[in-house]
């Protein structure tokens, strides 16, 4: 049996999805703020829908975009191998999604840094090196891929440069605001405001990336949609 999962109905389903989990979100703050200590319930929902928790639904549904994503980019490194074209660079996003898709599920990124700020005494030297190595390979990354991205159909790379910018606005500028706000007012109010927003903003960033992903291979495969078979 097939299903065949529209290219528009797949991005509305993950958009339903972040504004669902954007509301447990607001309301896991509310608990937090308002939360008896002795309220077991309030404090499990905190722990599965807090966008600042880790491994919890919010993760999960993270980690998924980021394997639908590398999966989507093999499919078409796969069909442009099949095809007598390039896709070694192909393959090499779909590479590097799975590792952020390992990072997202396993938290590599936090452990370390938390790790590191511990042993020298919560400094934040390693979070800011972080970034700016983050921000160099990245620039690498993208120096290398620029013969790349000239040869992409203009909507696709319209699509992949607006998913980055979402994606990197919250992972990048608001979480580095947020470890500030951290660092001065701790558990504060507008710390809570500025990780709900990087999060909400990297699952739509994500989401619009899978989406022209999935349009992409519609128009290249002469399908408009994924295929599931069971």
């Amino acid at each position: 049996m097939k299903f065949f999962i529209p290219t528009e109905k797949l991005f509305k389903a993950f958009l339903v999805a972040i504004l669902l989990l954007l509301v447990l979100n607001i309301i896991s703050i509310f608990l937090a703020i308002n939360l008896d200590q002795n309220d077991t319930l309030g404090s499990f929902l905190i722990l599965l829908f807090d966008f600042n928790q880790e491994a919890n639904i919010p993760s999960l549904f993270s980690t998924l975009q980021f394997l639908v994503a590398s999966l989507l980019l093999l499919i078409i490194a796969v069909y442009k191998k099949s095809s007598g074209k390039k896709h070694l660079r192909w393959l090499g996003i779909s590479f590097l999604f799975f590792l952020l898709m390992l990072d997202e599920a396993i938290s590599i990124h936090e452990f370390l840094f938390t790790f590191l700020q511990e042993q020298y005494h919560n400094s934040s030297f390693f979070y800011y090196t972080s970034l700016l190595v983050f921000g160099l390979v990245l620039a690498g990354i993208g120096l290398i891929y620029i013969p790349f991205f000239n040869h992409l159909n203009k909507k696709l790379l319209i699509g992949m440069f607006l998913a980055a910018g979402i994606f990197l606005l919250g992972a990048i500028v608001f979480e580095t605001i947020g470890n500030n706000v951290f660092e001065t007012y701790g558990l504060s109010l507008g710390y809570r405001l500025l990780y709900t927003i990087e999060e909400t903003l990297e699952m739509l960033g994500l989401a619009i990336f899978i989406n022209v992903l999935n349009w992409y291979i519609g128009i290249k495969m002469q399908k408009i949609s994924i295929v599931l078979t069971i």
